[in-house]
């Protein structure tokens, strides 16, 4: 008995090393200085059944994991080139290699495409942002992200909030999209930027140059596609963000992801608060209105062999208050003006590959948005507060839109022809008594095809038409024509598109009325017609053994009929309506250079010059401005800690000010220079971020205008708000994942 029970044993053990000479030390390593790469993911998926396993690396890159020549691993870890590779059977030790990714070329982009490439290997030129830079930033809206960024030139009101211009065109020719799903709710032209919160974003795609083939109406000047974030891999994830800034910032928004299988569910929520700032602190009016925003979302995922199926659900709310300054004689009473916002999302998202390299996809979404209006007396005394009984004091507009798009895409990556076709269907509704009629309707229905043709390896052709409908305006027929050609390290992309916008209904029935506004609709507008020009050079170098990327644009936009907003009433500036002024064009390019002098230090900088004619301002010729920037991140403390610097340079801006209809004022803008500072560390095996820092350091507020002369007028200057002086803010961020 006590040999049998000694051989029960020793087999026992012998199998037990047997299983653990089966694990496998798996090293992963920086490429460049052979240093570890903490905390790394790994994934290990089995070539029969698809289950993946996931790991987490040690602070020192290393990691255990059975290997036995059925799986493939996969091993990504934030600034490195995914690895993919097929171990084979076991070893005592697995070495891997990362390789730095210094300008986020690998990085995967959505918009425009037949299917999801790399930036380098898209067609169109596209500006990718990703959470890096976001948190490096330490950017909380839209807004604020993207006035740091060359060709971007934000605008803000103290009312309708912040706007941006995009190659000199602003307004309704810039499309923002959500995951695809067009943003309504425009004021004055514009999307409110600072209304885009930052906190579920997981990076953006810019593509600069019309998109009207595809996206349509509101695509001439570009698109912007902000792509929330999505948990493909951990089993639970939460984290909670706070975030506080010197003049009057308080945010607190979290997260909490789960995936079951095939089943994913996220939920998203927060609460933004900002008090107000104002040049002079009179301790009620305030030229930056005090709000306060409420933002939560459902997100519902599955996918399975080749599907993917995704619904949404968002909801906004925004509380904005308008204080006047007290009454006299007894300054004791003053109008309280609030401006309520809401906005609610639906969207469903679908992919199916039916074959290899054939695939549909369908996308449909209803937006709702409604802007309330509401005045009451406030006694200061009492601290009652009365509705004002004058009707006209008060307002609601109501807006409903329908989008729906798909289609078909082929696309091997290794034949010579792909081609996509599919349809875009937008309808559009609002209501209110600011409107004509008190209820307006319009609707376009598209077609579109496109063919890339690839004659050689490293020649693109893409020819694309788009063929609609519309139910008020005759729409053309809207062509488009993209080419690529790579020569060596040097992409060139060339571009040419026609573009189509019929009004909007806002622009052709709303009368729009606040403290700061008067705009009237204009239903006798016609349509505008665009053809846009670029030409993109894109050129990867080494200088000292050091990657450096270099980039050029120049781009060239002509819009007839352009609808823009002018003054009816040289006594009343707060007065416009909406008209066709004719002729416009846009004329610019830029440069920009990036480089890392080492892994621990990145660099960036670029510079813009763009210049605008405008027929209905009688300018003779282009009127330029000038912009630059340089940033710069410098990472220490093995990876875990960082310093980063945002710098813009904003030239003489031109603003036209109408005097009469024979007399127009050319100002300009001061030039001014914007530099914000964020430090960062992670602690807590990379559980918490705590960032700190500086922002607005030059300590910018208000742009003064420079009469700058012309041959139809002088007369009074301009001014402009920029920013709220110089802040300093503390940015709290927590996350738990487990795999």
């Amino acid at each position: 008995m006590k040999k049998r029970i000694a051989f029960i044993l020793w087999v026992s053990f012998t199998l037990i090393l047997a299983t653990r000479a089966q694990e496998t030390r798996i090293r992963v390593l920086d490429d460049a200085d052979q240093k570890p790469v903490p905390f790394c993911h790994i994934c290990l998926e089995n070539k029969t059944t698809g289950k993946q396993q996931y790991i987490v690396g040690d602070v020192n890159g290393e990691a255990r994991a059975e290997l036995d020549g059925t799986v493939i691993l996969s091993v990504t870890a934030i600034g490195y080139q995914n690895y993919l590779a097929d171990p084979g059977t076991a070893a005592d030790l697995l070495e891997i290699r990362l390789k730095p990714s210094y300008f986020d070329l690998d990085e995967v982009v959505v918009t425009g495409q037949y299917k999801p490439v790399s930036v380098d290997k898209s067609i169109y030129d596209i500006k990718f942002i990703g959470k890096p830079r976001i948190e490096n930033q330490a950017a909380n809206t839209m807004a604020e992200l993207l006035s740091k960024e060359l060709n971007f030139k934000i605008n803000n009101d103290p009312s309708t909030g912040s706007s941006l211009d995009l190659q000199g065109i602003s307004g309704e020719n810039v499309k923002i999209l959500v995951d695809g799903v067009p943003v309504i709710g425009r004021l004055d032209g514009n999307i409110d930027l600072s209304q885009i919160n930052l906190e579920n974003v997981d990076h953006i795609e810019i593509v600069e140059g019309p998109m009207s083939v595809i996206y349509g109406s509101n695509a001439l000047a570009g698109v912007v596609n902000i792509i929330t974030s999505e948990n493909k891999i951990a089993r639970f994830r939460a984290g909670v963000h706070g975030y506080y800034e010197s003049v009057g910032t308080y945010n607190l928004n979290g997260n909490l992801d789960t995936r079951l299988g095939n089943h994913g569910l996220s939920f998203t929520g927060g609460r933004n608060f900002f008090g107000g700032y104002s040049l002079v602190d009179t301790s009620r009016y305030k030229e930056w209105k005090p709000k306060e925003q409420y933002n939560a979302g459902v997100t519902y995922s599955y996918t399975k062999e080749g599907l993917s199926l995704k619904y949404k659900i968002d909801y906004f709310r925004e509380n904005l208050l308008d204080r006047s300054n007290l009454f006299p004689p007894y300054y004791e009473k003053g109008n309280d003006t609030w401006f309520n916002t809401t906005r609610l999302n639906n969207s469903l998202h679908l992919n199916k590959t039916l074959s290899e390299g054939n695939q549909i996809h369908l996308l449909a979404s209803h937006s709702y948005y409604d802007r309330q209006k509401t005045k009451y007396l406030k006694d200061l005394t009492t601290l009652e507060s009365i509705m004002v009984a004058n009707p006209d004091e008060h307002d609601t507009s109501t807006f409903h839109a329908i989008t729906a798009r798909g289609g078909f895409n082929h696309a091997t990556g290794e034949g010579q022809l792909d081609y996509q076709a599919g349809f875009d269907i937008n309808q559009e509704y609002g209501k209110g008594k600011r409107m004509q009629n008190g209820k307006e309707h319009i609707g376009d229905y598209a077609l579109f095809a496109s063919i890339q043709w690839h004659p050689t390896e490293n020649f693109t052709f893409q020819p694309a038409m788009r063929v609609s409908y519309n139910t008020k305006y005759k729409s053309p027929v809207t062509p488009s024509l993209n080419i690529k050609y790579t020569l060596g390290s040097t992409i060139f992309r060339i571009s040419y598109a026609r573009g189509f916008r019929a009004p909007s209904l806002k622009e052709l029935y709303l009368q729009f009325y606040d403290s700061n506004h008067q705009i009237e609709g204009n239903d006798e507008l016609v349509a505008e017609r665009s053809h846009n020009f670029n030409l993109a050079i894109h050129n990867r170098v080494s200088i000292a053994s050091k990657p450096v990327e270099l980039k050029g644009k120049a781009y060239y936009n002509i819009i007839q009929d352009r609808i823009s907003l002018v003054q009816v009433d040289p006594d009343n500036p707060l007065h416009y309506k909406n008209a066709n002024t004719d002729h416009f064009e846009s004329l610019g390019g830029d440069l920009s250079v990036g480089l890392n002098p080492t892994r621990y230090l990145s660099v960036d900088g670029g510079i813009s010059y763009i210049g605008r004619k405008d027929s209905y301002y009688k300018s003779d010729g282009f009127v330029f401005s000038t912009s630059a920037i340089a940033n710069l991140t410098l990472k220490f403390l093995k990876n875990l800690a960082s310093a980063s610097l945002f710098y813009k340079y904003s030239g003489q801006y031109p603003v036209y000010r109408y005097v009469t209809d024979e007399e127009i004022a050319l100002n300009y803008l001061d030039a001014y220079h914007n530099m914000d500072l964020n430090l960062a560390v992670k602690l807590f095996r990379q559980k918490l971020r705590v960032s700190t820092g500086v922002k607005n350091i030059f300590d910018n507020t208000e742009l003064v205008g420079i009469d700058g002369g012309t041959g139809h007028g002088g007369g009074e200057g301009v001014s402009s708000l920029v920013g709220w002086g110089r802040t300093y803010f503390l940015g709290i961020n927590y996350y738990f994942t487990k795999y």
